[in-house]
């Protein structure tokens, strides 16, 4: 479930408070090239997600597993507050992982997984936050997804006929939930169901 501004300030009911905080850091392509328009999502792990997202970064991702929230009767808000703090202390100050380094990382993996030279970072699009339920990990867990946009690659034949993954052209409405019977990351279509991340994506479309 996305973390919306509608229910900020509600009581997360008890057995759904998470115990584990989980991130990946996320990168948006918006092209305009050979009659297609709009992002570029893949399919990264068919076999076992079967689900479309973003360019992803998740090598070098803040995670902890059993935590322990500071109370019990907690809001949503609170549990974002708190999980703000602890990446900031833990992942930011202790390891030193600052915006600046990492989006350098994710631009480096992004690269190399593409065979690209040069692309481009010049803007944030709002974070999401979600609770969800690990099937994997069998615990609720709280994810924090980071979202960049490029603004430029060099290349857009080699990004858009790669064969890494299976890939869709997304237009940007937030009333598609699937491509070609394949689901959506669910943070996908409320990031773009926010206004000011249209206003950021559509400023930096990448056309040839």
């Amino acid at each position: 479930m996305i973390i919306s501004k509608d229910i900020l300030d509600k009581q997360v009911p008890k057995e759904m408070i998470p115990t584990r905080l989980d991130s990946a850091m996320n990168l948006y392509t918006y092209i305009k090239y050979k009659n297609n328009k709009g992002i570029i999502v893949y399919n990264t792990n068919p076999d076992t997600w079967n689900c479309l997202y973003s360019f992803y970064e998740m090598n070098h991702k803040f995670t902890i597993d059993n935590y322990l929230f500071s109370k019990e009767n907690i809001t949503y808000r609170d549990l974002i507050e708190e999980y703000k703090r602890i990446y900031k202390k833990v992942y930011e100050k202790e390891q030193g992982y600052t915006k600046e380094k990492r989006i350098n990382t994710l631009s480096k993996e992004f690269l190399k997984t593409f065979g690209l030279k040069n692309v481009t970072i010049k803007e944030e699009l709002l974070p999401i936050f979600e609770l969800k339920y690990s099937k994997s990990k069998k615990v609720w867990t709280l994810y924090y997804f980071e979202n960049y946009i490029a603004s430029e690659v060099d290349n857009l034949d080699i990004l858009f006929a790669q064969n890494i993954y299976e890939q869709k052209i997304l237009p940007i409405d937030s009333n598609i939930t699937s491509i070609d019977g394949v689901e959506l990351a669910s943070n996908i279509p409320y990031l773009l169901s926010i206004e000011e991340n249209i206003k950021i994506i559509n400023n930096n479309i990448i056309k040839v």
